[in-house]
C-alpha cells in the first residue's frame, strides 16, 4: 500500500492534480475579490451622490443666508434665528404656558 502511495505522489497525475487545485483556489479567490470590490465601488458611488445632493443644498442654503445677510433686513434675522435657539432681549419677560 505504502509503495502505491508513494508511487502515485512521483507520478505526473499528481502533480496535475494538485497544480489544478491549486488554480482552482486561485480562480476562486479573484472571482470573490473582484464581486466584493465591485459592490463596494457600488455602495461608495450611490453614497458620492447622496453627498453631492447635500453638499448643492448647503451651497444654496449659504448662498440664501449671505443675501439676508447683506440686505438691509438683517437685524430681523438674526433676531428671528436667537428668538428661535430661545434667546430674549434685555428686560424682556418670558412667560411659558404650561397648561
Amino acid at each position: 500500500m505504502n509503495k502505491n502511495i508513494s508511487k502515485f505522489i512521483k507520478s505526473k497525475s499528481f502533480i496535475k492534480l494538485v497544480i489544478a487545485i491549486f488554480f482552482i483556489g486561485l480562480v476562486s479567490y479573484c472571482s470573490y475579490t473582484l464581486v466584493s470590490n465591485y459592490s463596494d465601488i457600488s455602495r461608495l458611488k450611490a453614497q458620492a451622490v447622496e453627498l453631492d445632493a447635500q453638499y448643492e443644498n448647503q451651497i444654496k442654503e449659504n448662498e440664501k443666508i449671505k443675501a439676508i445677510l447683506n440686505s438691509d433686513n438683517k437685524e430681523e434675522y438674526i433676531e428671528q434665528k436667537a428668538r428661535e435657539k430661545g434667546y430674549v432681549k434685555d428686560g424682556e419677560i418670558v412667560f411659558y404656558d404650561i397648561s
